[in-house]
């Protein structure tokens, strides 16, 4: 109540200030931004090699992933799950458990996972803006998101966006990319020009000076 500004990672997390009764002028959209530089497209794998990248915990909707991928037991197909296993996930591993699943725990090379990824899998549950569909954006991965993840992906575009908990969805979206390599390579590069026109970090500092401007011009 306070603040003059409120600056929002995204659609959705502005939403939940819209819907406690903020006034939309108080809301600044301020995105994340992304070193284009580190992050960019490596050398695809020779099988279709879908990725996560994050704290392997219930929130981020591993566990739906997890069950999805056990569906679909795709062949010359793996699973790369980039992040620390957290307790409440390690029954979920037991339960949909497949030879093509690779846990590779924490790593602080990330880029070096996304750019030899052919998608990236995020149906987090609750996250406001995730970093890590920034990255995977700048190495030119079509995604499979939901819109809970942020404002990255662009539905039918650069990626594929469901809802969360919907493990029907998310089997869908990477079956879909698994199946249609022309997509993932048409996606791949509008992943790619996405980021470079709209979240490197020069675009972030543009916009925070302008939510400064704002702040000072609303007192």
């Amino acid at each position: 109540d306070l603040a003059t500004l409120l600056l929002v990672l995204s659609e959705k997390a502005a939403d939940t200030f819209r819907e406690s009764g903020f006034a939309k002028e108080r809301l600044f959209y301020l995105p994340r931004g992304v070193d284009i530089e580190r992050f960019k497209p490596g050398m695809r794998p020779p099988l279709f090699r879908a990725i996560f990248s994050g704290a392997l915990i219930e929130r981020k909707g591993i566990h739906h992933l997890l069950e999805a991928w056990h569906r679909l037991n795709l062949k010359n197909a793996e699973l790369c799950l980039l992040g620390s296993v957290h307790e409440q996930v390690k029954p979920h591993l037991k339960t949909f458990w497949r030879d093509n699943i690779r846990l590779i725990g924490f790593a602080r090379d990330v880029e070096k996972y996304l750019n030899q990824a052919t998608i990236h899998v995020f149906p987090s549950q609750l996250e406001g803006s995730a970093k890590v569909t920034y990255e995977a954006a700048a190495c030119g991965l079509p995604q499979v998101v939901t819109r809970q993840s942020g404002d990255v992906v662009r539905d039918g575009i650069d990626g594929i966006i469901v809802s969360p908990g919907n493990v029907d969805a998310i089997a869908a979206g990477i079956e879909h990319l698994y199946r249609h390599p022309d997509v993932v390579a048409e996606m791949a590069v509008a992943a790619r020009q996405r980021v470079v026109e709209n979240f490197t970090w020069d675009h972030f500092r543009e916009r925070l000076l302008g939510a400064y401007e704002r702040a000072m011009g609303m007192l």
